[in-house]
């Protein structure tokens, strides 16, 4: 879901088609908000820099501009702004294709402003970059034990999202022998990498491998099947917060061809891992969940903006925009019907839903949680 506006008849700006919503297409912003907030208004007191667009070098590669937000993915061609739609773009016309979106500086102008709205949405419900738990997983042992099948791979999947980030920080292998051990990386069946792990004969000794990811599906560790000293523990799958986490054999002549059978006893593998937020991708996927409350934030910085004349405009044309004193009192006052008021309540309401719909259970409390464990 995007962010945008509707039609509000009240300046002659022509908004481009991607700024440009309805209801069945994108959150409206200046729909049910505070009438002060329109088209006209808004443009009066954002700011419109006289800055340069480059024109079109048919041999410069270009990318999304929503993503790259890189003034050099705008450009100007036969007199007219388009910004870039899709990524390693090159050679194609922006008049003769659907690569480019004709824009102009007036809808890229409302775009920023609807992507600090957005920012600040994410700030509110303190999800950027939150640390949901940091632990060690291993089998520490003295039995000798041969890994059935070819491979062995230690699993994980984040709880019913795609939205958790795994950091492993470091990671053992209580493999009897001291060569060089090749670790396949996979999601989904696809190898994703290869790293090389050096065991100590037997030894619990962790190294050093800083490796995140993240997305939807099964994350494999794999080692080629081998001897080595475990205790066979059962691994209590759903103890860990955000995620969980099970062993696996498979059988075949390689680990992303294999057919994978799962349990839940230790392997030898051992992990320091982290796991933590990606709020980017949280707010996206749930953004209907939290219209209510983007809008109100909406209406609070769009306010704000008029109080204190940051852009230095000197337009102001109408009488909400000229009485400091009624600007201050719907940003300042909680006791009323205000647009302050309105948005503490519905950040509140957000921060409700993440809590009640994230199985991690997410609270006011910003400090990490470090467990040590055994599987």
């Amino acid at each position: 879901m995007e962010l945008g506006f509707v039609e509000d008849f009240t300046t002659d700006v022509v908004l481009d088609k991607e700024l440009k919503l309805n209801s069945k297409t994108g959150i409206i912003l200046n729909s049910g908000v505070h009438p002060s907030l329109t088209l006209d208004n808004l443009l009066q007191f954002l700011p419109i820099p006289e800055f340069k667009i480059e024109s079109y070098n048919n041999t410069q590669i270009y990318n999304r501009f929503s993503e790259s937000q890189d003034r050099k993915d705008i450009v100007s061609f036969n007199g007219e702004v388009y910004e870039c739609l899709v990524n390693n773009l090159s050679g194609e016309d922006p008049e003769d294709n659907m690569f480019w979106l004709k824009t102009n500086k007036e809808s890229l102008i409302l775009k920023s402003f609807s992507q600090k709205v957005k920012d600040k949405v994410i700030s509110d419900l303190k999800l950027s970059k939150r640390l949901i738990n940091s632990q060690y997983l291993y089998d520490l042992s003295q039995n000798e034990l041969m890994l059935s099948g070819d491979y062995s791979a230690f699993v994980f999947e984040s709880k019913g999202s795609d939205y958790i980030k795994f950091t492993i920080h470091e990671i053992a292998l209580q493999a009897l022998t001291t060569d060089p051990i090749s670790l396949y990386i996979l999601n989904q069946g696809k190898l994703i990498q290869t790293i090389t792990i050096h065991p100590k004969n037997g030894k619990l000794e962790f190294e050093k491998i800083s490796y995140s990811f993240s997305g939807p599906g099964k994350w494999m560790f794999a080692i080629d099947s081998q001897r080595i000293l475990s205790n066979s523990n059962w691994i209590d799958s759903l103890k860990y917060d955000g995620f969980i986490c099970y062993t696996a054999t498979g059988t075949g002549l390689d680990p992303e061809n294999c057919e994978w059978s799962y349990n839940s006893t230790g392997n030898g593998l051992g992990f320091n891992i982290s796991v933590s937020l990606e709020s980017d991708k949280y707010i996206e996927q749930n953004l209907l969940n939290f219209t209510e409350h983007i809008r109100n934030t909406f209406e609070l910085m769009a306010l704000q903006s008029f109080l204190y004349n940051s852009n230095n405009r000197s337009n102001r044309n109408t009488n909400m925009q000229m009485d400091k004193e009624l600007l201050m009192y719907e940003t300042k006052e909680l006791q009323a019907n205000t647009v302050a008021k309105r948005y503490h309540a519905s950040l509140k309401e957000a921060k409700r839903i993440i809590n009640k719909t994230f199985d991690t259970q997410l609270g006011d409390n910003d400090g990490l949680e470090i467990e040590i464990v055994s599987v």
